[in-house]
């Protein structure tokens, strides 16, 4: 049975957004499947986080189609930024290291 048209782009989103999941989780990531989005924390940072408060890091990253890239799918960050399109995992994988820390 295939995916609806309508329902594509979430369906695609899901799928991509459980592959990246499973390579935070294998690199210490603590991560939560949400509404749209995957929560990522880095629970051993002791970064300063964007609220200023020290401790655990985390994030939302969202995936969705890129504008400026003909449609393809993009991981984003909570504030919309792009961190990679959703072929290159070890991209993002390394994109979310820089900014939630690596976990211990």
């Amino acid at each position: 049975m295939s995916v609806p048209e309508h329902e594509a782009p979430g369906a695609e989103s899901y799928v991509r957004l459980k592959a990246l999941g499973m390579h935070l989780t294998a690199h210490g990531f603590t991560v939560e499947s949400v509404a749209g989005g995957l929560v990522v924390r880095n629970e051993t940072s002791t970064a300063r986080s964007v609220c200023g408060e020290r401790g655990g890091s985390g994030d939302t990253i969202t995936c969705r189609p890129h504008d400026g890239d003909e449609g393809r799918y993009w991981y984003y960050t909570s504030w919309r930024q792009p961190i990679a399109e959703a072929e290159r995992i070890t991209d993002a994988l390394v994109v979310i290291k820089g900014y939630l820390g690596t976990p211990a």
